[in-house]
């Protein structure tokens, strides 16, 4: 074990040299993919609290591609209600609560306080992702509806945080760059996955689903 420890250490330190820029696009891909997995081990447990959310997702996967064959990115244009999935998972748990710090380059004021230049500034993108004046009452929900309009297609826009549907890749300059393999690779994970399976909790012996505690989950630190 340590010694796996020691030799991502040391590929994490040849990957960040600027004689390894060449390998840009692998550390972007890497970057991707360790979004992909924490946002993956978040999804399930919303499937089991929401299970209409699963429901409208599997009706659209039925819609669009049948039975006959597994989603592809083909079907991206298609699946608009998936997509919001995407943005809503990324929104409802970020892969980390607090974003990268940035530094203040001039003096400024918010809601009063002073904020004076030089001031290096942490983002806390998880209170950020919930504020009920941005994503409505029900912001501590798990809703990728919030993400489409009325005719339940997403509304077209820049990329950018606020046309994301979350703030969880960062922002500016220092916004995540292997967000679009990020968003890629959950979209096709959950289609999969709701194209061949369900997921629903345990039941008793009555029939009845088992309690399952939604905030069972430790909130402290850089990770959640």
């Amino acid at each position: 074990m340590g010694c796996s420890r020691h030799l991502v250490s040391a590929v994490a330190c040849s990957l960040a040299s600027n004689d390894h820029f060449p390998l840009l696009p692998l550390r972007t891909s890497i970057g991707g993919a360790d979004t992909t997995a924490s946002v993956m081990a978040w999804w399930p447990l919303a499937m089991l609290v929401y299970p209409e959310t699963q429901a409208r997702a599997q009706a659209e996967l039925d819609a669009v591609v049948g039975r006959a064959r597994l989603p592809t990115f083909a079907d991206y244009p298609h699946l608009p209600y998936i997509r919001a999935m995407v943005k809503e998972v990324l929104r409802w748990r970020p892969t980390g609560p607090l974003g990268v710090p940035h530094r203040s380059n001039e003096d400024d004021w918010y809601e009063g306080m002073f904020i004076p230049k030089g001031t290096i500034c942490i983002p806390n993108m998880w209170h950020m992702n919930r504020d009920p004046e941005v994503y409505g009452e029900n912001a501590a929900h798990f809703d990728p509806a919030r993400h489409l309009d009325a005719s339940g297609k997403i509304p077209s826009g820049a990329s950018g945080a606020k046309d994301d549907g979350h703030v969880s890749y960062g922002f500016g300059r220092r916004v995540c760059v292997g967000r679009h393999v990020s968003d890629n690779s959950i979209f096709i994970n959950i289609a999969v996955m709701l194209w061949a399976s369900k997921i629903e909790r345990k039941r008793d012996v009555s029939g009845q689903f088992l309690p399952l505690d939604v905030e069972g989950f430790e909130d402290e630190g850089l990770v959640v």
